[in-house]
């Protein structure tokens, strides 16, 4: 596999995040569970997606391929 499509599979990945993310969101929104969700699963996966500190997401991945 070239690192060209390691890359792109990395980046269709935090397509998929975003997508789950937005759909957890709409299914929650207005509902009892929004604030927990948006505390909880909805900032660990958008920190999956790019991450800060000593954690990695997938745009770190990214960034440590393309430097290979």
């Amino acid at each position: 596999m070239t690192t060209h499509e390691r890359i792109e599979m990395l980046r269709e990945a935090q397509e998929h995040l975003s997508e789950a993310i937005d759909q957890i969101a709409r299914a929650l929104q207005a509902t009892s569970h929004e604030a927990h969700a948006e505390a909880y699963i909805i900032a660990h996966l958008n920190n999956w997606i790019d991450s800060q500190g000593y954690d990695h997401g997938v745009q770190q991945y990214i960034e440590e391929i393309e430097r290979e």
